[in-house]
């Protein structure tokens, strides 16, 4: 007996593999259609697309549209592909990692680093093993398909601006490989029997900050707006002496998430600086990549009013 066709709902946001080249640079112009025409679908699969946004920059809003999207179209698909600009789409794959809970199905995020119409394009490739993933049985959860990888979205981080292997998942060893029209699994995730839910609420008052050696205390004056701070010291996440005493202050008012600047290891200070601040507050990022530390401290921070909440939560 032939096995029933896998359904696969593809949602373009635009990005690089849509682009064409116009006297401007490149512009996102080709429609979800086109992406799946420019390629041979793996058998078993049947492809359904639809253009959701046509934008190489993917913001917050986006994300909340994009995961209600998904979870509104949960029961029709057996799994669904999102394909997007390479800049942000690891802070997107963190988005959907916290905001669709229990995911019984394969939510795969791809692109481009050339548009699929380009005759050296990586985004043919891509795609097909972004809607091959999809069309798996038995896993759930929300990956980036890159270069030949299976990554798990939470811990996707863009390392590199120009080459076609582009992503790292950091701090943890891919998922699988592809070898042809098969997918070599290192780690299968498997799909949660819970029931699927959405919690679509991000509050945006976050900023990002990268100390450097000349960075004042003054500089933080410029911060009351906003409700929480994802500081990105040095090494394991310390912070100069001068700093100590405004972080501390922040970390009382705010929440406040000592991260490294390092894309590998961990933030957890030992020195007397990060530990300082962290003794006021704060909360080491651990081994989250910078684009789900800011992302799930937004998502926190959209559960409750209260910061002691938040603190507990994230």
């Amino acid at each position: 007996m032939t096995a029933p066709r896998r359904k696969v709902l593809l949602l373009a946001l635009g990005g690089t593999i849509a682009c064409v080249k116009t006297g401007k640079g490149l512009v996102p112009k080709l429609r979800a259609a086109d992406l799946v025409s420019a390629i041979s679908l793996p058998r078993g699969v049947e492809v359904v697309s639809k253009d959701f946004l046509k934008r190489l920059i993917v913001f917050p809003k986006d994300w909340i549209a994009l995961g209600r999207e998904i979870f509104n179209q949960f029961e029709n698909y057996d799994g669904f592909v999102v394909t997007l600009g390479t800049d942000t789409l690891a802070y997107v794959a963190a988005a959907l990692s916290l905001i669709l809970r229990n995911i019984s199905k394969p939510i795969v995020l791809t692109g481009a680093m050339r548009p699929i119409s380009d005759r050296k394009s990586d985004g043919g490739m891509n795609l097909y093993n972004a809607i091959l993933t999809a069309g798996q049985s038995g896993v759930g959860g929300v990956f980036v398909v890159f270069n030949g990888k299976i990554l798990e979205g939470g811990r996707v981080s863009k390392i590199r601006s120009e080459d076609a292997d582009a992503f790292e998942s950091v701090n943890a060893s891919p998922l699988g490989t592809f070898s042809g029209n098969k997918i070599r699994w290192n780690e299968r995730p498997a799909c949660s029997k819970e029931k699927p839910t959405i919690v679509p609420f991000l509050d945006t008052r976050v900023a990002l900050v990268k100390l450097a050696p000349n960075t004042q205390p003054a500089f933080f004056n410029g911060f009351k707006k906003y409700r929480g701070i994802v500081i990105e010291g040095y090494g394991d996440g310390n912070v100069s002496f001068n700093l100590v005493p405004v972080l501390k202050r922040l970390a009382r008012e705010r929440v406040v998430i000592l991260a490294s600047q390092c894309p590998y290891g961990k933030s957890s200070p030992k020195y007397k600086g990060g530990v300082s601040v962290i003794q006021a507050g704060a909360i080491p990022a651990e081994n989250m990549t910078k684009e789900m530390s800011l992302v799930k401290l937004m998502w926190v921070l959209g559960q409750s009013k209260k910061l002691a909440d938040a603190r507990r939560i994230f």
